[in-house]
């Protein structure tokens, strides 16, 4: 079963996350990438559009339901009959990306590049993701 790019991964959350650790997650990457904070960076806008995406399907509890169920699909061997991330039917995690640049070499053979390119944002994702899971232990702790 092929794991696809979700709007759970944009926000670095678990797949079955509580309302409240959507929220912060969403807050914390929010401020992190808003183009207020990066006035230089065209990279901080398209990730904060699909910050921003990511959290109006995961805040509302039906787009949630029909989000879920589109990752079904996709992981059950749908995903086969879509082409890339992209998807027309609104329901993918990068409906907001810009489409990649075409090089001089073939599509077919051309490997996608991952959401977020530079070592720099990989790190900050993993200490973002551990935060988000210490905050969620804390939670439970708490409940």
């Amino acid at each position: 079963m092929p794991r696809v790019h979700t709007h759970y991964d944009n926000l670095k959350v678990a797949r079955n996350a509580p309302p409240e650790v959507i929220r912060a997650a969403y807050r914390t990457l929010s401020k992190k990438y808003h183009p207020d904070h990066n006035p230089d960076s065209k990279e901080s806008i398209r990730i904060i559009q699909l910050i921003n995406a990511a959290y109006e399907v995961l805040s509302d509890p039906a787009k949630r339901d029909e989000h879920d169920r589109w990752i079904a699909r996709m992981e059950a061997g749908d995903a086969a009959q879509h082409k890339g991330w992209n998807n027309s039917d609104g329901h993918g995690p990068n409906s907001y990306a810009r489409p990649q640049a075409r090089s001089r070499s073939s599509t077919a053979t051309r490997s996608r590049q991952p959401h977020f390119a530079s070592v720099a944002a990989q790190r900050l994702i993993y200490r973002m993701q551990y935060m988000l899971d210490q905050f969620a232990r804390y939670l439970s702790k708490k409940a």
